[in-house]
């Protein structure tokens, strides 16, 4: 999510009331309350432009105010729950359907049943925050459904675009002949899912998040780290060789070599410690904290698919998402990465073509 559309909805869920100001501003009328728990006064501009990414860098009155607002985001009412009743995606081929987007390897699949179902999502949002010599934050949405622990690959950037719709209109073939997607809202921890079920799947997918979205921050950490080491091993490597060089002209002197020798320990000691110096500077640290959870309901069609490889097979069942309008994704059982192009393991575990034949559930078996 853009910043900007980040920080509107945050504050006018908190009754605040915010406009925009010409292209690059943003102006806030805050509650009293507000006003003394985030030290503002009652009208605030804010510089912000439109589409700057999808960084969280806010800095206002001298203060980093992402930060300042976190009382706001960790508060209640900020774990949701959005039905979708009405929203629906008609599968006409459920066989033609599943043959485009599922591909086995090395074994093969049939559907055994397709029919209407109910699913719960949760979405989580992460403050992804990536340290080292220099600093990255990212917002994060994860999802995972919730009773069938697929991922729906999609879903959370395409979910915002019915919320602008007011759930009224038909999006682009989504949504049966002469039906809306209206949608209900409750912002009350009761009605909403419990995410402790769900959590484990969300923390392993927004890891996998992390090394994504951060993938260019690592590789630069490491090309830096690279080029350090490289210099630093030059520079000992000339003066260990001077040091040679002085031993050599003094005809091999005892008490020179004595002292040959012991200003190389003192080179190579201080070369070591200057590796670890710049290790240490270039050492990462990715912190992910969770701002606002998000339980979705959505009816869907339940694809029950039976895999099979050799003689062996399991059933598993995979919902098409009506906001994506795609199969939802299993999760390979090692690297546990979405995926529908997979092998299987003798067992029937699914693994992906990069982790594939090293299953992890098949070596823990005595």
């Amino acid at each position: 999510m853009e910043l900007r559309a980040f920080f509107t909805q945050l504050l006018s869920r908190h009754d605040c009331l915010v406009e925009e100001v010409g292209d690059a501003g943003l102006r806030v009328l805050f509650p009293r309350d507000i006003q003394e728990s985030l030290r503002v006064g009652e009208l605030e501009v804010f510089n912000m432009p439109r589409g700057d990414g999808q960084s969280l860098s806010l800095v206002h009155g001298g203060r980093d105010f992402i930060e300042v607002l976190e009382p706001l985001a960790f508060s209640a009412g900020l774990f949701s729950a959005v039905a979708f009743p009405r929203l629906t995606f008609p599968v006409k081929d459920p066989d033609g359907f599943l043959a485009s987007h599922l591909t086995i390897q090395n074994g093969v699949f049939r559907l055994k049943e397709a029919r209407p179902g109910r699913c719960s999502y949760l979405m989580v949002h992460f403050r992804m925050v990536a340290t080292a010599d220099t600093r990255s934050e990212r917002l994060v949405a994860v999802t995972v459904n919730e009773r069938t622990r697929t991922i729906p690959v999609g879903m959370a950037t395409q979910l915002p675009y019915l919320f602008e719709q007011g759930g009224s209109k038909e999006r682009d073939g989504v949504g049966a002949p002469g039906s809306s997607a209206d949608f209900t809202v409750s912002e009350s921890l009761e009605t909403a899912s419990d995410p402790r079920l769900t959590l484990p799947a969300i923390r392993e997918q927004a890891q996998i998040a992390a090394r994504e979205i951060f993938h260019d921050f690592i590789n630069n950490l490491n090309r830096r780290l690279e080029r350090d080491l490289t210099r630093l091993q030059q520079y000992y490597l000339t003066l260990a060789g001077e040091i040679e060089k002085r031993f050599q002209k003094k005809g091999r002197d005892p008490e020179e070599r004595e002292r040959a020798t012991s200003r190389m320990e003192a080179t190579k000691a201080d070369y070591l410690k200057k590796i670890r110096d710049a290790r240490d500077k270039y050492a990462l640290e990715i912190v992910m904290e969770p701002v606002s959870a998000l339980c979705v309901e959505l009816p869907v069609t339940m694809m029950e698919v039976v895999l099979q490889r050799r003689k062996e097979s399991r059933l598993v069942s995979i919902p098409v998402n009506p906001i994506t309008r795609s199969l939802e994704s299993l999760v390979c059982g090692k690297c546990r990465k979405s995926v529908l192009n997979f092998h299987l393991c003798d067992s029937l575990h699914i693994l992906c073509p990069a982790c594939f034949p090293d299953c992890p559930a098949c070596k823990k078996k005595p």
